[in-house]
């Protein structure tokens, strides 16, 4: 590997780095949450009351 001369090798690779950097946490950003599985009706309604309503229709009683 060759030693570079050139003065801006240094500012080049920083922003190389902050680059992929940026791009990485974009693509973690990006990806869905994990969708939580309710194993009964009681547990879900334990964590909320109005989750039914999203996930059985808008005519869901609790």
């Amino acid at each position: 590997m060759a030693i570079s001369t050139n003065p801006f090798t240094n500012y080049t690779l920083s922003i190389a780095a902050q680059y992929n950097d940026t791009q990485t946490g974009i693509v973690e950003a990006q990806k869905k949450p994990a969708r939580r599985v309710y194993r009964s009706m009681d547990s879900m309604l334990r964590e909320c009351v109005f989750l039914g309503a999203t996930r059985f229709g808008t005519n869901f009683i609790a």
